[in-house]
C-alpha cells in the first residue's frame, strides 16, 4: 500500500499529523492543476482549500479502492468543473503559469507564450478532453488513473486524448513566434 493511502488511513483513525502530511504533499499539485484548469489564482486557492476540507470530512468513510492521488484529483476535478461552469471562465491565464526564472529571459518569454496559447486552446476543449489533457500533460497520470477520475473506460480516455491532441495540433499549426 502506498504512503499516501497509509497516511489517509491514519487520518481516518484520527491522526491529525497525517492531514498535514497529505496537505504538504498534494496542495501545490492540486493548486497548479486547478489553476491550469480555470486560469484564476483566487478560484484555485479556494478550490484547493475545499479539496482538503472534503478530504478531511470524508476521512471517516474513506476506502482505498483506487490510488489516493486519483481519489484526490477526482475531488479537485469535480470542484474545478463546477467552478468552470459557474464562472464561464472569463479570467485570463495568469502570470503564475509562466515558466521558471532559471531560464534565460528570451526562452522564458517563448515558453510562457507557448504555455499561454496551449492553455487557451485547452480551455476551449470539451470538458472531458480538457480534463484528460491536463491530467496527462501536467500530472503525468496514466490512462487507468484518468479513466478513474473521469469515470470512463481506458479506451474512452485514449479517444479523448487523441481528439484533444488533434485540436491542439490544429490550433498550433498556424501559430508562429
Amino acid at each position: 500500500m502506498e504512503d499516501d493511502t497509509k497516511a489517509m488511513l491514519r487520518l481516518k483513525q484520527g491522526d491529525r499529523a497525517a492531514f498535514d502530511e497529505l496537505y504538504e504533499r498534494f496542495s501545490k499539485r492540486i493548486y497548479n492543476y486547478v489553476l491550469r484548469y480555470l486560469g484564476s489564482e483566487e478560484a484555485s486557492e479556494d478550490i484547493t482549500q475545499e479539496v482538503f476540507v472534503r478530504m478531511y470530512t470524508s476521512a471517516k468513510t474513506y476506502e482505498p479502492t483506487a490510488r489516493f492521488s486519483t481519489w484526490l484529483f477526482t475531488i479537485a476535478t469535480n470542484l474545478a468543473i463546477n467552478e468552470y461552469h459557474k464562472s464561464r471562465h472569463t479570467e485570463q491565464i495568469t502570470e503564475a503559469l509562466l515558466p521558471d526564472d532559471a531560464l534565460p529571459t528570451d526562452e522564458r518569454a517563448v515558453l510562457g507564450e507557448l504555455e499561454e496559447k496551449f492553455l487557451k486552446v485547452v480551455h476551449q476543449l470539451p470538458e472531458n478532453q480538457r480534463t484528460a489533457i491536463l491530467l496527462r500533460s501536467y500530472e503525468g497520470m496514466d490512462y487507468r488513473e484518468i479513466a478513474d477520475v473521469l469515470k470512463v473506460s481506458e479506451k474512452a480516455v485514449k479517444s479523448l486524448l487523441s481528439r484533444g491532441r488533434e485540436r491542439l495540433i490544429h490550433e498550433y499549426q498556424d501559430y508562429h513566434l
